[in-house]
């Protein structure tokens, strides 16, 4: 069938235009794409930090919509229902799909990423990927699904204790995010910082103890001296990263979410060793993806506020500019149709 896709052509240009859609295959249905989200990986493609992902290409991998057509072997009981899009795609057979892992699938594939994305008006989906929206969650919310499972998966890896305590360098939406999942699961006191003030301030309405404004305020005079046992990462730049280790209390855990310029960050590796500092990685986690519907579905995360600035589908090309140079403005942008 016949529709419309946003294509980045290479640099930061961004084309609206024609494309053949498929009839979905076996196990696929094809979506009407109701909104869609503009991440900072999005963002960090454009301007040439991904290199498994080269133009032509249609981006976007935050979104959520209608079923219009199921392929073969789909019950056509989901046309007309709405869904939030898991864009991680395995093999299903090696260990990793079969362990809950399949993001570190050898074969593994991602909506948005290295196969055409959510930046359009229709888009095919596996059905086992279609994570079913509760009637009160607009289409517009259910993009920050897609950051949510993120979130989520991190903290798992973390085993936070009830009673830590933990600090969150960095207010974008993962920082926001982050905590609030932290406050429900029973840290005693949640710190976050940041730059803009705008965002702080939701932090705090997310849960957050203090929020500090590090361009206002000296991080460690600010402290005094406080250590954390949880340290969470989400800015990605060198600096961030490096001064995640020396906030962590000995013993304690620092999860690296923020991705560095160039990819590449050093930190202080006999600190580490001597004070028995756990550097966890993380990113995808699509075997939390039922537990995510639930916190939504039972409004314990609410993310709607979330949403800041709201563009049409034919204006994504000015929801990307405005992404790109007004950070102060808002937390999260999304197109809808």
């Amino acid at each position: 069938m016949q529709s419309e896709a946003w294509v980045w052509q290479g640099q930061s240009e961004l084309r609206r235009q024609p494309v053949e859609v498929p009839d979905p295959g076996p196990g696929q249905v094809l979506l009407a794409v109701r909104a869609a989200g503009i991440c900072s990986t999005d963002l960090h493609v454009l301007q040439g930090g991904v290199t498994f992902v080269s133009p032509p290409h249609t981006m976007g991998h935050e979104g959520a919509g209608e079923v219009v057509a199921v392929g073969e072997g789909v019950s056509d009981t989901l046309v007309g229902r709405r869904f939030a899009v898991d864009t991680v795609i395995g093999c299903g057979h090696c260990r990793f799909c079969l362990s809950g892992r399949k993001h570190l699938c050898h074969d593994v594939q991602e909506i948005g990423q290295t196969i055409p994305g959510l930046w359009a008006r229709h888009a095919l989906v596996p059905a086992d990927n279609l994570v079913p929206l509760p009637d009160h969650v607009s289409a517009a919310a259910a993009t920050q699904m897609e950051t949510l499972h993120c979130v989520l998966g991190g903290l798992d890896k973390l085993h936070l204790l009830a009673g830590e305590s933990a600090i969150v360098l960095g207010c974008g939406i993962a920082g926001i995010l982050f905590t609030r999942l932290l406050q429900l699961q029973g840290a005693r006191r949640v710190v976050v910082t940041g730059t803009r003030e705008y965002r702080l301030q939701m932090a705090r309405q997310f849960g957050a103890d203090e929020a500090i404004n590090v361009r206002r305020q000296d991080l460690g005079e600010a402290l005094r001296g406080e250590r954390f046992d949880v340290v969470v990462e989400t800015v990605g730049s060198r600096e961030s990263i490096a001064q995640a280790g020396p906030l962590a209390e000995s013993g304690g855990r620092v999860l690296l979410f923020g991705i560095p310029a160039g990819h590449r960050a050093e930190i202080d590796i006999m600190d580490g060793i001597w004070r028995e500092i756990l550097y966890i990685p993380t990113g995808n986690a699509p075997q939390v993806w039922p537990r995510v519907q639930a916190l939504v579905a039972s409004g314990r995360v609410d993310l709607a506020p979330v949403i800041s600035r709201r563009f049409p589908f034919a204006a994504l090309d000015q929801a990307v500019q405005f992404a790109q140079s007004q950070h102060d403005e808002y937390v999260k942008v999304v197109v809808e149709d």
